[in-house]
C-alpha cells in the first residue's frame, strides 16, 4: 500500500498535467476534469494514510469512508460533484459531449478554482501536525 508521501506526490504529477493543458491551445475541459477528480482521490488516499485508514480499492468503498466519517464530510461535499464530471467526461453519462454539461469555464471556476482547492485546503489541514497548525494561526 502507497503511503501518504507516495499519494502527494501523486497528486502534484496531476497538478502539473492540469496546469499543462490550461496552458495550451485548445479546450481540453474532459480531461482537465477527469484528472481534476484524479488529483482530489489521490489527496483523499493521503488522508486515508496518514489517518491509518486502509487504501480503497474501489471509488464506492472511498465514497462510503468519505460520507461515514464526519471528519471527511466537508471533503465529500466537493469531492462528489468532482467524481461526478469525471464520469460525464470519461462516459459522456447523459450527455453527446462533455461541454453541454460544463463549460470550460466551468470547469475552470467551479471544478479547479473552487471544488479541488477546498479539497486540498481541507486534506493540508487535516495532515497538517498540529505544532505546526498552531504556528501558521499565529502568523495570522
Amino acid at each position: 500500500m502507497p503511503d501518504k508521501r507516495a499519494y502527494l506526490a501523486a497528486a502534484q504529477r496531476d497538478q502539473k498535467v492540469i496546469d499543462r493543458l490550461l496552458g495550451g491551445p485548445t479546450d481540453f475541459s474532459e480531461w482537465i476534469a477527469t484528472i481534476a477528480f484524479y488529483k482530489a482521490l489521490h489527496l483523499v488516499e493521503a488522508l486515508f494514510a496518514h489517518d491509518g485508514k486502509r487504501h480503497k480499492k474501489s471509488h464506492v468503498s472511498r465514497e462510503l469512508l468519505l460520507k461515514a466519517t464526519t471528519r471527511y464530510n466537508h471533503i465529500y461535499e466537493h469531492y462528489r460533484p468532482l467524481w461526478n464530471a469525471s464520469m460525464v467526461a470519461r462516459y459522456l453519462l447523459g450527455e453527446s459531449i462533455f461541454s453541454n454539461y460544463l463549460s470550460p469555464e466551468k470547469v475552470r471556476s467551479e471544478l479547479l478554482n473552487h471544488r479541488l482547492t477546498k479539497i486540498e485546503k481541507s486534506v493540508f489541514k487535516l495532515i497538517q501536525p498540529m505544532s505546526e497548525r498552531g504556528r501558521q494561526e499565529g502568523k495570522k
